[in-house]
Order: C-alpha cells, then sequence, then structure tokens
C-alpha cells in the first residue's frame, strides 16, 4: 500500500483544551469534523497518549479553537511540540473559558466551539471522541489554517493572508431558516421587509 497517497486528504488544524481540577491543558489536533446538524454533532481523534486525552476521559467536555491562518507559529509549537507533563502551556498565554469551564482562545482564532463527549471509540493509538455541540461561536473573518500551511510555514515558507475582520452577524429567518445575504445591512431594511421565502415580517429575523 502507498500510505503517501493519504497525504493528499485535507486537515484542518485546532487546538483542543480542556481543564481538570483546577489545572489546564491543550494540544493541537487535526481531525474535528461536524458530522451532523440537528443535532450539532462532532468527531474528534486525538491520541491516546497525550495527557489532554487523559483529562478528556475523565471531564467528557473539552473546547477546540479553530486555527487561522493568521496564527503565529510559535502559538502552534507551544501547544503541539511540547507536553503539559513538563510544562505550563497556558503561561503568558490569554484565553477565555466556557460555559463548561474549559480554556478557548480568540486571537488568530475563527470559531470555538464547548463540546460534551457522548460516546468515545478506541482506534487503538487513538481515541475518537463522539461530541454534541453545546457552545460556539465564529470569532474572526478569514481562512483557517490547514495542515499543509502548517507544513509550509515549518519549512520556511510563507502563506498569502488578508488580515481578520470582526465576525459579521448573520441574520437568518427563525421559521424558514432563510439566510439574509443582500447589499443593504439588515438593520436599515425597512419595518415591511418580508422574507422572501416563507413572508414572515422582519420581526422574525434573528442574529448568531
Amino acid at each position: 500500500m502507498d500510505t503517501s497517497a493519504m497525504f493528499n486528504l485535507t486537515y484542518g488544524l485546532f487546538i483542543a483544551s480542556v481543564e481538570l481540577d483546577g489545572r489546564k491543558n491543550a494540544c493541537i489536533i487535526n481531525t474535528a469534523i461536524q458530522t451532523t446538524s440537528e443535532p450539532c454533532c462532532m468527531t474528534v481523534t486525538m491520541q491516546k497518549s497525550n495527557l489532554t486525552t487523559e483529562m478528556i476521559l475523565k471531564k467528557w467536555n473539552f473546547s477546540i479553537s479553530i486555527i487561522a491562518q493568521t496564527c503565529p507559529l510559535e502559538m502552534i509549537k507551544n501547544f503541539g511540540l511540547r507536553s503539559g507533563r513538563e510544562c505550563d502551556k497556558f503561561a503568558g498565554v490569554k484565553c477565555e473559558i466556557d460555559n463548561n469551564g474549559n480554556p478557548y482562545f480568540t486571537k488568530d482564532m475563527l470559531a470555538f466551539m464547548s463540546v460534551d463527549v457522548s460516546s468515545v471509540i478506541d482506534l487503538g493509538t487513538h481515541y475518537l471522541f463522539v461530541c454534541k455541540v453545546a457552545e460556539a461561536e465564529k470569532l474572526e473573518s478569514g481562512k483557517p489554517m490547514t495542515y499543509a500551511d502548517y507544513r509550509t510555514l515549518k519549512a520556511g515558507g510563507s502563506l498569502e493572508l488578508t488580515a481578520p475582520q470582526p465576525a459579521k452577524k448573520t441574520y437568518f429567518c427563525s421559521v424558514c431558516h432563510y439566510v439574509y445575504d443582500g447589499a443593504t445591512p439588515f438593520e436599515d431594511l425597512p419595518d415591511d421587509y418580508v422574507c422572501p421565502i416563507c413572508g414572515k415580517p422582519k420581526s422574525f429575523f434573528i442574529t448568531e
């Protein structure tokens, strides 16, 4: 078997973070995938040997931060190449806390999710966590960093970057889920505006 064929698969780059008994830890992962939208569920694969994995198995919830292309390589090295058994990865690093008490990151991150583990599948060297998304927020507009991007940066290359922008509010109809994408800002639409799909008035639109 030509295992190099697997190099053509696309992977993202994420930080999985957890807090347990007053201790924070996190590690870089590359397999976090949405599996269903209703209910909103994800699968996350992590190495058994990671301290973060061991902590998640005890707490059964954690956070996932989606790394943007603008993220400094040092941030990725800190959480990907050092062990939490030997150092405090969070020393000098700013983070926020989700509703489960787990840390997550906002700078140079596109979004974060807080997930609850519903089941665990043993894959030999790794665990596959099947998770329900309990909390999520879009943080910046930009491009997610892929594992291929990381290899490019690690080799001394550079990426074509766009400056991160504050997350834009998205308005959608609470009845039919139509997403407004017109040129006029939703707030400036007239009061008699109605959903073009189901005809509900402007008051039925909500933002995320």
